[in-house]
């Protein structure tokens, strides 16, 4: 019988390692996605939607720099660490001495264009809390985390990822028991618990720096050149998705608010499809055909992806009965966006696809084709249409980017010709 058949098949499956590796950064990513809901849902009730808009309009134009402070290193060494280990050491004692003078110039800058993009600007010092936690923290949590991913450390890199906005969460439940409901109390209790995380992390994994310190390590000219790509593409990532926030706090801090909330409500929707790209990656840079790994695996992750548009639509309608009737505009953004994920992973396939050829340089022109059209159609749409002109935007620069990807594969077979 074919029922029988069937049951018995699937008695007998067992997961592969992709599987399982997703399983196991899904369970950080979980624990990390719960914590930033928490910390979502929280900060949205007791700001309000004005006071919340404040708060994630300073972290988004803070968030700018923090790619500054990676400098690209941790996409490197996820790429050149899951190909050859024996370099993954010193890729990591050198990722971090550019970290340590990147960070200080990212935060500098993070603060300066806080205070002078923002309508109203919180006291300078809460912006610098804030921009330590976000850029230097923040950046500095994503290398050590990339590091366990480069050794197949799928439960570490999970747990890793989990730890600052849980860290976070204990800071916010705490500030809520001691403070008045204001911004400048949020970002300096945010940017403290990011550092005291990153610095705990940071000194868990100093004993094997120490034992790597008498490797070799790249040119630092070399690392810098590889991390560009890189560094840029996650500042397009940034431009394309947190560049909105800062404009809608022109028209009101509570559009910034409820486009933000949208936002991660779509992160945690799509939660499983993230923790199979993460799981992906490495095996993609490690295979023999990185072609054939992306055809098979990217079928499966488009319908995942398409799963979550349904649930997103679902979802959406009850957005103003948990938060309140001043989010009811971020309903119709969160319903707007369902459509979002597919076509990110798509893009995100072509990226790899194009770094396991050895193209990574080519990205850089799709980043900035995707932060070009991304913030310009920003400015356009934004400030004539609110909130669906945020959406727009953001689809645009996608579907520009997986345009890019396209011409510049065509460009390349031309040439082969």
């Amino acid at each position: 019988m074919p029922v029988e058949s069937f049951i018995r098949r699937l008695l007998r499956w067992r997961p592969g390692g992709l599987a399982r590796d997703g399983a196991r950064i899904l369970l950080g990513l979980g624990l990390r996605t719960a914590a930033q809901a928490a910390l979502v849902l929280l900060l949205a009730r007791w700001l309000g939607a004005a006071g919340y808009g404040a708060f994630v309009a300073a972290l988004a134009v803070a968030s700018f720099f923090t790619p500054l402070a990676g400098m690209g290193m941790a996409a490197v060494i996820v790429r050149d660490g899951s190909a050859g280990r024996a370099s993954l050491f010193a890729l990591r004692r050198r990722a971090l001495r550019l970290w340590a003078i990147a960070g200080v110039v990212g935060v500098g800058l993070a603060v300066v264009a806080m205070h002078w993009s923002l309508p109203s600007a919180a006291p300078l010092g809460a912006l610098f809390l804030l921009a330590v936690g976000e850029v230097a923290a923040g950046s500095l949590v994503e290398l050590l985390a990339r590091i366990e991913q480069a050794q197949h450390r799928a439960m570490r890199f999970g747990l890793l990822t989990a730890g600052l906005p849980l860290a976070r969460l204990l800071a916010l439940a705490v500030l809520l028991l001691l403070a008045t409901p204001l911004p400048a109390a949020w970002m300096t209790a945010y940017g403290v618990s990011s550092v005291l995380y990153a610095a705990a992390l940071a000194t868990v994994q100093s004993a094997s720096l120490r034992a790597a310190t008498r490797q070799p390590t790249p040119p630092l000219v070399h690392l810098v050149r590889e991390g560009a790509p890189f560094a840029t593409g996650a500042l397009a990532a940034r431009l394309q998705t947190e560049f909105n926030k800062p404009v809608l706090a022109h028209l009101s801090y509570a559009d910034a608010g409820g486009f933000n909330v949208a936002q991660r409500l779509v992160d945690l929707v799509t939660l499983p499809l993230a923790a199979l790209q993460e799981a992906l990656w490495p095996r993609v840079f490690a295979a023999d055909d990185p072609r054939s790994r992306i055809r098979r695996s990217g079928a499966a992750l488009l319908g995942a992806a398409l799963l979550g548009a349904v649930v997103l639509l679902l979802v959406a309608p009850l957005l103003p009965r948990v938060l309140g009737a001043d989010y009811a505009p971020a309903a119709h953004a969160l319903a707007a966006l369902a459509l979002l994920p597919a076509l990110q992973l798509a893009r995100n396939l072509g990226n790899a696809w194009m770094m396991s050829q050895g193209k990574s340089h080519a990205l850089l022109a799709v980043y900035l084709v995707v932060a070009a059209v991304g913030v310009l159609l920003t400015l356009l749409w934004v400030p004539r249409y609110g909130l669906i002109g945020a959406v727009w935007a953001v689809y645009a620069s996608e579907a520009a980017g997986v345009l890019s990807q396209a011409t510049l594969g065509w460009l390349a077979g031309r040439r082969k010709r």
